[in-house]
């Protein structure tokens, strides 16, 4: 692209079919034309309270949970070909996946609570004042920044309500986006512990599996008379 390319030709450029324009149309551009469907609901029954249910996988040697409905054993039986399998590593990875599992699940309940405590009307900004409160007059003598109180009397009734309803308009849109991003993690935590019951199963498979891998028993007749 030609260096003196302005901003402006940029809409028009062969690399980048969607440029960012810096202007908020609502095309793409990040502009806040488009409302919110969430804002203002409540969705904290999306963040599950979440647990870890082992202490440790449970034993190779157990039996694999079965599927398949008691009395109808499925028939079809896949050549896998040869397995080589460390059940020693796997089940090395399994603690250490477990372990920071439970970690994650435990950083998650503390942002859990942390969220839910603010649900407050008045957390992400000021609640609107009975009473309008005093103005700045930066004219007058005060603190470092050179603005002080106005008299009584003189009040910004316009600023004091207009500030309440930007923290009233932002709470009521980074509520549900909070409470989606913990149930996105909630998802995320519970898939982890789905694939690691799935790893367990197959180490409990292969073993019963080589439990049950006997030589048949010798021909009633010898092989040669």
């Amino acid at each position: 692209m030609d260096r003196s390319e302005t901003v402006a030709d940029l809409k028009g450029s062969k690399y980048d079919p969607h440029p960012l324009t810096g202007d908020s149309t609502g095309d793409g551009g990040g502009g806040d034309s488009t409302p919110d469907p969430d804002a203002g609901k409540d969705l904290s029954y999306l963040m599950p309270s979440v647990t870890v249910a082992w202490d440790a996988p449970p034993s190779f040697n157990l039996p694999p949970k079965s599927d398949t409905p008691e009395g109808a054993p499925s028939s079809e039986v896949v050549d896998t070909g040869p397995l080589f399998v460390d059940a020693g590593s796997v089940r090395a990875a399994e603690e250490t996946v477990l372990g920071l599992l439970r970690a994650s699940a435990f950083d998650y309940q503390l942002l859990r609570i942390a969220t839910m405590a603010l649900r407050t009307d008045d957390f992400f900004g000021p609640p609107q004042p009975k009473q309008p409160l005093a103005a700045m007059n930066a004219n007058g003598p005060g603190n470092s920044s050179g603005a002080a109180p106005m008299p009584d009397g003189q009040t910004d009734p316009e600023g004091t309500e207009a500030v309440a309803e930007m923290g009233r308009k932002f709470g009521e849109t980074i509520k549900p986006a909070m409470e989606k991003a913990l149930w996105q993690m909630a998802n995320s935590l519970t898939l982890t512990g789905q694939y690691l019951a799935v790893v367990n199963r197959a180490g409990q498979m292969y073993a019963q599996v080589d439990r049950k891998a006997t030589f048949p028993d010798p021909p009633a007749h010898p092989a040669t008379e």
